[in-house]
Order: structure tokens, then C-alpha cells, then sequence
């Protein structure tokens, strides 16, 4: 499979729906409001929340090295780095299932099995899901909600991960429902030889660490949201709040199984955004200028570095054959 058939109808459809609903939003506000926000933009701080984006996602690469060193994945770390910005190319797909292509690129490109690589890419999500909660539960705080059944239901969810991850009868379990799912059937093979690899990255050290690092992506990406604000002319909310809301909204993004989470993150960080005396337009326009810089930045970033993988190698293929 070549990489018009791979970023095909699918992609396309994926990119129009985000453009009619980002218009959709633009239409029922004031567009005066819109354009004079819009082209208010300060310029000046445009290299900084590029910069400050581009930083937080190299604490993910430190997660990815982590990983791949520890079941002994050596490739030159240049290398390295745009296989895993590759994967941001398909974060538009639900719950960043797209970011399976790195799997597809180590196969292709340095002959890496993929029963080695899928499972990373699925550990990648479980210390996301971890490290995310962990910044949205401040939120839940400082916003005055009980989080006493919150808390409770994210520790259900950890306990349910790890009965998943450290037995095998759970684990086929949940691999026989992901193989309905068409996606996931080309993978079903590689799946079934991971669970082992999943145990071994499970201990201790690794959670902690690889958490860690999730948390402070979280907040070196709230100091980049921040510089939004100060970019439109918004005035700031609390900085750890800011965190915390934008990480709960990502959760109901991923939660809806939408691409990338599109209409629902945004539409519930406006939400959250009007609790704290936003109003809903302003809060949408935030809303959407953040979530270019978020998402779409990485989409581009992902297609810079599949391209620059094609220069550097000549052979990279999106096709799923072994």
C-alpha cells in the first residue's frame, strides 16, 4: 500500500469534517469578533508557542526512546526522531490510533518486527491516559467538584489496564474485541505475540518514568496554550487550571472516539472555559487557534518528517505486508 492509498478517502474525509466544523463554529459567532481576534494575532509570540509545542513533544520522543531501548530497538537517534514525528501525521484518527504507522515505518525501513513495536505504541497510549488524568484531576480540584468519584473511577481504570497488561487470558480477551474492529485486524497477529513485551515495559520504574514525563509534556504544553492567550489579548486563567482543563477536554476528546478528538475536546474546553467568565465565543475562537498549534502543527510536522524519512532512507512504504 502506497502513501496515496494510506492517506486516502479516509484522510481527506477526516480533514473536510474538521473544516466544516471549525466554519460551523466560526458561523454562529460574531465574525467581527473572529477576524479582529484573528488578525490582532501577535505575531511576536508565534515562534515562541512553536517553539515552547516543539519542546513538550520532545519530552514524548525521551518516553519513545525509554521504550525502544528497553526491548532493544538501535537506530540513529535523528532517525528515531522522525519516526515517531511521523506518527503525529495520523493523530487525527481516534484515540491516536493512527500513530500505528511508526510500527509499519520500523518494519519497512529497519526491518523491526512489528510484534515488537505495536505494543510500544499501545504502551504509549496507557502512560498517556495516565499521565493526562493525573494533570485533569488538579482541574476537577480547583474547579470544586467532588473528585472523590472521579478518583475512584481513574483508579478503576488503572487497576482494569494492568489486569489486561499482566494477564494473558485478559489480555486475548481484549485483543479478540480489537480484532472486530477492521483497523485493528491487520494487527491481530503482532497483538497476540506482545503481551510478553508489554509486561516487560510494565515495571515500576518505567510507569513512574514514563508518567513523569507525560505530566510535564502536559504543562510545558499548558505554558504554549498560554501563549495563546497572551497572543489574542485574552486574559490568562490560573496557569496549573489552564493545565488541568485542556487535559480533561483532551480526555473527552478521546473518550468520544472521535478523530482526533475533533468538535467534543474543543467544544468541552470552551465549556470549561466559560466557567471561569469566558465568553462562548471567545472561548470557541480560543478554542480553535489552540487546537492548530496542538494538532494540526503535529499533523504537518508528521508529513515534514515522513518525507524527510523518504529522503533519508528511499524506501519508506506505509503498506502492512511483513
Amino acid at each position: 500500500m502506497n502513501n496515496a492509498n494510506f492517506f486516502g478517502k479516509k484522510f481527506l474525509i477526516i480533514i473536510c469534517a474538521g473544516a466544516v466544523l471549525y466554519s460551523t463554529f466560526l458561523i454562529f459567532s460574531d465574525l467581527t469578533f473572529v477576524y479582529e481576534r484573528i488578525i490582532n494575532f501577535d505575531l511576536k509570540f508565534l515562534p515562541l508557542i512553536l517553539i515552547t509545542i516543539f519542546a513538550s513533544w520532545m519530552l514524548l520522543f525521551v518516553r519513545w526512546i525509554i521504550l525502544t531501548k528497553k526491548h532493544e530497538i538501535h537506530i540513529k537517534t535523528k532517525e528515531s526522531l522522525l519516526v515517531y514525528l511521523s506518527g503525529f501525521s495520523l493523530s487525527i484518527s481516534p484515540v491516536k490510533s493512527g500513530e500505528l504507522i511508526k510500527s509499519i515505518i520500523l518494519k519497512n525501513n529497519f526491518n523491526i518486527k512489528r510484534s515488537k513495536t505495536v505494543p510500544i505504541i499501545l504502551l504509549e497510549r496507557f502512560y498517556d491516559i495516565l499521565g493526562t488524568f493525573a494533570v485533569a484531576m488538579i482541574g476537577i480540584t480547583f474547579l470544586g467538584l467532588d473528585s472523590g468519584i472521579v478518583l475512584f473511577l481513574v483508579l478503576a481504570l488503572i487497576i482494569f489496564i494492568f489486569s489486561i497488561l499482566y494477564s494473558k487470558r485478559s489480555f486475548k480477551s481484549i485483543l479478540w474485541l480489537l480484532t472486530r474492529i477492521k483497523y485493528f485486524n491487520k494487527y491481530s497477529t503482532n497483538l497476540e505475540e506482545s503481551h510478553d513485551i508489554i509486561r516487560k515495559s510494565s515495571t515500576t520504574q518505567i510507569i513512574c518514568g514514563c508518567t513523569i514525563l507525560t505530566v510535564l509534556f502536559r504543562i510545558v504544553e499548558a505554558i504554549g496554550i498560554s501563549l495563546v492567550f497572551l497572543a489574542v489579548g485574552f486574559n490568562l486563567i490560573e496557569f496549573f487550571q489552564l493545565a488541568s482543563i485542556y487535559s480533561a477536554s483532551i480526555i473527552l476528546g478521546s473518550i468520544s472516539m472521535s478523530p482526533g478528538g475533533l468538535g467534543v475536546t474543543e467544544g468541552s474546553f470552551a465549556g470549561m472555559l466559560t466557567l471561569h467568565g469566558f465568553d462562548l465565543q471567545a472561548a470557541l475562537i480560543l478554542a480553535i487557534i489552540i487546537r492548530f498549534f496542538t494538532l494540526w502543527f503535529g499533523v504537518i510536522v508528521g508529513f515534514i518528517s515522513l518525507k524527510l524519512l523518504n529522503l533519508i532512507s528511499g524506501k519508506t512504504k506505509t503498506g502492512f505486508d511483513d
